[in-house]
């Protein structure tokens, strides 16, 4: 069972600061839990998202939700009546935020099998201000991550299938679908709104993770924290805000995970190899860092 904190007895709120970022986003306490920026973290499923999100959660400042959908998820096609307009979803959102203490707060939710881009832009825009992190990593390692972990008859509805644009003649090719719709999720934030979206190459926020952290504090207008260097050794806020250890996974180190696709049966790797044909395009300019 996850160990739960109350606010005050954690690791992470006994390091809680209440202070204003001269030149970066205000970081103050309002009687309007809107009122405060939002991190917003978001990727294609099995991209690192989580990661990113504990990580982030670990900085003092902020406390980013651990993937609360609100009532929305689209590959169940399951929408609640409250996102008909912004006054309803706000009134649900402020319910959520309005006990977390941190002058930052976030949320973490997949695209576009969950959320779409105009989904993440209408709860975006219920905050005074708002950044964006997105997560994106080698389609090869997010396929098989997804063939390891997921429950392929299970994970899209009927209702989902029907009416969602993904290619659901095979598994790899949804999955494939899945991950050029995230890259498309990403254009279309980042160009609706210049310098609020940041695109993070998974590998290389493994890789240099150090470095990397700099590059995102700087980015979320935030002084470093070395809690960020050991977000492992600290509980993390789950979707209603409870401080938990091993949400969703078990916290470790970071370390780029790759599965061997030499080790696959010649069938599977086949099927996969036909999938990232349709992803081609998309998948050289990642390479190349040109997203």
């Amino acid at each position: 069972m996850d160990q739960v904190y109350s606010v005050g007895e954690s690791p992470k709120s006994s390091g809680k600061k209440n202070a204003m970022n001269e030149g970066g986003m205000k970081l103050s306490q309002q009687s309007d839990p809107l009122d405060r920026p939002l991190v917003f973290v978001s990727g294609a499923p099995r991209s690192g998202t989580s990661l990113v999100t504990k990580v982030i959660d670990a900085h003092p400042d902020i406390a980013v939700l651990m993937e609360n959908i609100f009532g929305n998820r689209r590959r169940h096609w399951m929408k609640a009546n409250f996102w008909n307009s912004s006054e309803t979803l706000r009134r649900e959102v402020v319910e959520v935020f309005k006990n977390l203490e941190e002058p930052i707060v976030g949320n973490k939710v997949c695209t576009p099998d969950v959320w779409s881009a105009d989904d993440i832009m209408m709860f975006c825009n219920l905050f005074k201000d708002f950044k964006i992190v997105f997560v994106v990593r080698d389609p090869v390692q997010v396929a098989l991550s997804r063939l390891n972990r997921e429950d392929y008859e299970a994970e899209f509805s009927e209702d989902a299938r029907h009416n969602m644009l993904l290619d659901f003649r095979s598994r790899f090719l949804t999955y494939a679908s899945s991950w050029r719709q995230s890259i498309e999720s990403y254009w279309k934030l980042r160009d609706g709104h210049p310098g609020k979206v940041y695109l993070l190459y998974y590998e290389d926020f493994c890789n240099q993770f150090e470095f990397q952290l700099g590059t995102l504090c700087d980015f979320l207008q935030v002084s470093f924290s070395a809690n960020m260097l050991n977000w492992h050794q600290l509980p993390h806020h789950d979707a209603r805000g409870n401080l938990k250890r091993d949400i969703k996974y078990k916290d470790a180190p970071v370390a780029v995970h790759q599965s061997d696709t030499k080790k696959l049966a010649e069938v599977t790797r086949n099927a996969l190899s036909d999938a990232l044909l349709a992803v081609k395009w998309q998948r050289d300019i990642w390479q190349a860092h040109q997203l």
